[in-house]
């Protein structure tokens, strides 16, 4: 989930019980502002030790030190503080699965793709056959993603 104002809440208003998470590669996007660029590779490199850490607690170590190292940044500091409890979650995940859920970017490949044609048969959207070659469309898209991600391809 991003960091939409309101959709959080909005979440949780019709699932109670629903874990947030923060999509990673955007919180690095969004952190890097505040660093020089310059210093992206050392600061991305320091990231990796946090999020590649094996459980929570073996990742507050690099967390720590990383604060340290780039508290001349405040701003990326911050980013990273106010996100890091819709992080943590992930690390009850092991590192295989974790790699798919640092991102949203396969989620929204599919919902461009729905788009697609979504946009290119709307005026024909209520035929019957229509619906179905829409079913079709997303079966096959999502299908093609699950076996990737099943084989170790993502």
């Amino acid at each position: 989930m991003d960091g939409v104002s309101g959709l959080e809440v909005g979440a949780k208003s019709i699932f109670p019980n629903a874990l947030v998470q923060r999509c990673i590669v955007h919180l690095i996007r969004n952190s890097l502002k505040y660093v020089p660029s310059k210093d992206y590779k050392k600061y991305t490199q320091a990231l990796r030790k946090v999020y590649g850490a094996p459980n929570l607690k073996a990742a507050q170590v690099p967390f720590e030190n990383f604060r340290k190292e780039f508290s001349s940044y405040p701003g990326a500091i911050d980013v990273r503080e106010r996100n890091f409890k819709h992080v943590e979650q992930l690390f009850d995940y092991g590192s295989d699965i974790r790699k798919v859920m640092y991102t949203t970017n396969a989620i929204e490949a599919i919902h461009s793709s729905f788009r697609k044609v979504t946009k290119k048969e709307h005026s024909q959207i209520r035929t019957p056959s229509s619906k179905y070659s829409i079913y079709e469309f997303v079966s096959y898209k999502i299908s093609g993603k699950v076996e990737r991600f099943i084989t170790g391809q993502w």
